[in-house]
């Protein structure tokens, strides 16, 4: 005669029931989200764009709080956390005239540039059942989504758009300017502010720290191979998270990136609104595509977070080879 199921079976079934039936209601209630922002965007692009400018620092918050209960609080450090506040600060703290148009520009750039172009490049994934996945996607889409309204569609024309008027000279000059101020402003904070509390716990992780310790990372690949070239890793050198060198290297390859993703952003202002759409089209098609993986072949490979990076504890690397 069967037996029925014991207490502990049918807690476990029961559980994963409940967890199916809220992925399914979180995939239904992601697509009727995506599809109302999208109305929203399209018949009411200022009032969207209020939306972005808060949501943007409401998905900081969230990222912050829930990372800081796994470790990964000093990722907030990064550079797309600090473009998604710009999006509230901005509004609510320059007043207009050509400052605002500035701020503007540079935020387009960084925007529709190193931030945007993340999303592809990190492989995220828009998994709708997935709550911090979409929040990962958001964190890097909201900036490009905020300046498209922001740039087409400004509520003071004469003060917050630079459609028509880009400056090639003072816009970069402020880009660039910008960026630097933040990477030294990183680097201080993470080697002196904080420098002991992070040398006293190896295990929390920045971008640098997760980088550097995943050597099958493409990122690793990459700068192992261009700092062996010019000598300032030897021939079995590889990446340490504590290694000064390796620090640089990495600072080195994110000024690349953001250069050539920033001439992305110039080209997308330059040519204006349609040039812009495609942008937004193909990076939010490319987290789909992502996405795509988990629901048709049950991946899981995406980099949403650093859960597959190495612990640092456990990462032995070899003394440089004179």
């Amino acid at each position: 005669k069967p037996q029925p199921p014991s207490r502990t079976r049918r807690s476990s079934e029961d559980g994963v029931v409940m967890s199916k039936t809220t992925s399914r209601l979180l995939f239904v209630v992601g697509v009727f989200g995506v599809s109302a922002l999208s109305q929203l965007m399209t018949h009411q692009p200022q009032a969207f764009g209020v939306f972005c400018s808060v949501i943007s620092t409401l998905t900081v918050i969230e990222k912050a709080i829930s990372y800081y209960l796994k470790g990964w609080h000093l990722f907030v450090l990064d550079f797309c956390y600090w473009c998604n506040l710009c999006c509230t600060a901005i509004p609510l703290l320059v007043a207009g005239g050509e400052t605002a148009r500035t701020a503007h520009a540079v935020l387009f750039l960084h925007a529709n540039g190193p931030v945007a172009i993340a999303v592809p490049i990190w492989n995220q994934s828009l998994v709708f059942h997935d709550f911090e996945r979409v929040l990962s996607v958001g964190l890097h889409v909201w900036p490009m989504l905020y300046s498209y309204t922001t740039a087409w569609y400004p509520n003071d024309t004469s003060s917050l758009s630079f459609a028509g008027k880009f400056s090639f000279s003072k816009d970069l000059y402020y880009f660039f300017a910008s960026y630097f101020v933040w990477q030294l402003a990183y680097f201080v904070v993470t080697h002196y502010v904080i420098g002991a509390y992070m040398r006293k716990n190896p295990h929390l992780l920045t971008s640098f720290r997760w980088i550097s310790s995943d050597h099958e990372n493409g990122i690793n690949v990459i700068i192992v191979s261009l700092a062996r070239k010019i000598g300032l890793f030897g021939p079995k050198e590889r990446m340490s998270p504590s290694g000064l060198s390796s620090e640089v290297m990495f600072m080195l390859i994110q000024l690349i990136y953001t250069i050539l993703t920033g001439t992305v952003a110039v080209l997308v202002a330059y040519l204006g609104k349609k040039a812009h759409i495609i942008l937004i089209s193909l990076i939010m098609a490319s987290s789909l595509w992502n996405a795509s993986a988990v629901y048709i072949e049950g991946s899981d490979d995406d980099m949403k977070a650093p859960e597959k990076a190495y612990s640092v504890r456990d990462v032995d690397v070899p003394a440089k080879q004179d």
